[in-house]
């Protein structure tokens, strides 16, 4: 059996917490409305810089890594970067230097406690011509939106962290907590070498009490969430090659058993057409408080509206819906490399293709288990298809999923500090996606780890036209103000208790 959620009805009373008269919040919150321009004026220099870390070229990412290292120092942060050595690029087998892993260390009393504040630089590619209606590294305010490449994940929210430091500095307030930061650039290339520098430098990270981080977004776009979980994920690769080059239909179709046919059968004997997955993992599914769901405030049909589709898989039903996205284990194609994927017309046969497809597992299912029952499955198939052709399967990555701890400290202040700046509760949701970072943090540390998302749901990271509206940069920047207050205020509790 996997885990349960304890649903804690201390988390729903009352409907928002009363406002404390000379409570340092308020000073601190009309401080951030007064520096708003110069919040959003940072966070437009940063998206400046095309930090993607998939290139070969990585100059920009280099110049962002500095200009953070000297926005720390300005906010007397003990920082430096930290080398990670070298790369070889799966696609061109080319070697290149890593960019750098920055540590930063904010301490003000050793009585204090002391949170790990995780972010990253390094964003998903994004080109003009994809469809984007801005340059999306010139970020661009259009209405009450911010628009451009990492404004919601996760340039936008590593910068509220920043803001929200200088924001104690401005309002004349000391730092209630200490910090530790922890800022790579490679989240989208796997976050390669963030386990060796956890273990390598430990010492920096034996006091930290607890790991935050701010980025996904929330389950709908009115109520605020803070992220406990997510599924785990395998990425592969399913291979079919046919030939020792590629072929024309004009010449040799009917003459050879085609690789593409091929993939195209085993691909539709992984998932019908309610999206369930064909082949059995022998593994029961993760158990979870049905409280949990009753407690989400989510509209699915506003959900499905956003998306823009026709039609949902489960109508109206809430529970249904947030079952198939948190727990349940589902599987995704991504796409076919090595087709014909140009416009105009082309008589190519390829000889050799390669499915993309990802299973997301249940919290309680391993990697292992599933990669085993899913060869055995196109192994049996493959048979059954009776091709000559080579086929192989590639497991390309692995994501473990995750679970934080929701009765700590941590999480009631995350709880109390949202209250305060979004005046109402907030969503505990399971991350439908796969996040590496928490379960790294976990493994390694032996923390416990909460997501605090700032964007709604219709403003993360979309693969274009990424946005983020301007009241939820600022009380992004408000919830981290909020965050370590209460989290300081919780841990002076209990070491009074």
């Amino acid at each position: 059996m996997g885990q349960h959620f304890n649903s804690s009805t201390e988390y729903i009373q009352p409907k928002y917490l009363p406002t404390i008269p000379n409570n340092p919040l308020i000073r601190l919150f009309e401080v951030i409305l007064i520096k708003r321009e110069c919040y959003i004026n940072d966070l437009w220099e940063l998206v400046g810089h095309e930090t993607v870390s998939t290139r070969d070229i990585r100059d920009e990412l280099d110049r962002a890594i500095e200009w953070i290292l000297k926005r720390l120092v300005a906010l007397n942060v003990v920082a430096f970067g930290e080398h990670m050595g070298m790369q070889i690029l799966p696609g061109t087998l080319k070697i290149i230097r890593m960019p750098k892993i920055i540590i930063g260390i904010l301490k003000n009393s050793s009585e204090k406690p002391t949170i790990l504040v995780y972010g990253n630089l390094d964003v998903e590619e994004a080109l003009l011509e994809d469809g984007w209606v801005t340059d999306p590294f010139v970020m661009s305010e259009v209405g009450n939106f911010l628009y451009g490449r990492g404004v919601a994940l996760d340039k936008g929210p590593l910068m509220c962290w920043l803001n929200a430091i200088q924001a104690y500095r401005d309002a004349g307030l000391r730092l209630p907590i200490n910090i530790v930061f922890l800022i790579e650039s490679m989240a989208h290339s796997g976050s390669l070498g963030l386990q060796d520098v956890l273990q390598q430098r430990i010492s920096f990270f034996r006091e930290v009490s607890c790991v935050v981080m701010a980025t996904r977004r929330w389950q709908s776009n009115i109520t605020p969430c803070i992220v406990y979980g997510s599924r785990g994920l395998i990425y592969y690769h399913l291979e079919v090659e046919c030939a020792n080059r590629s072929l024309s239909s004009c010449e040799h179709s009917g003459t050879l058993y085609e690789a593409l046919p091929d993939l195209f059968y085993l691909l539709s004997s992984l998932v019908d057409c309610q999206l369930h997955i064909l082949f059995e993992s022998s593994l029961e599914s993760f158990q979870i408080d049905r409280n949990v769901f009753r407690f989400t405030e989510f509209n699915y049909q506003e959900f499905g509206h956003c998306l823009d589709v026709q039609d949902l898989p489960h109508q109206a039903q809430k529970q249904a819906a947030l079952a198939e996205n948190w727990i349940t284990p589902h599987l995704s194609i991504h796409g076919i490399q090595g087709g014909n994927v140009e416009s105009d017309v082309r008589f190519i046969i390829p000889h050799k293709v390669t499915g993309k497809f990802s299973i997301s597992m249940s919290p309680n299912q391993k990697s292992d288990q599933i990669t085993n029952a899913l060869q055995q499955h196109l192994g049996n198939v493959w048979v059954q298809r009776g091709s000559p052709n080579k086929m192989k399967l590639c497991e390309k990555l692995v994501i473990p999923s995750w679970t934080g701890s929701c009765d700590s400290p941590e999480y009631q202040a995350a709880f109390r500090a949202m209250n305060r700046t979004y005046k109402t509760n907030p969503n505990f949701i399971r991350d439908g996606g796969a996040l590496l970072a928490p379960s790294v943090f976990q493994h390694c540390l032996q923390k416990n780890v909460l997501v605090l998302p700032i964007a709604r749901n219709d403003c993360g990271g979309c693969p274009v036209n990424e946005r983020i509206s301007v009241p939820n940069y600022i009380m992004g920047t408000q919830l981290m103000t909020a965050f370590m207050w209460e989290y300081a205020e919780r841990s002076l509790e209990d070491l009074t208790d």
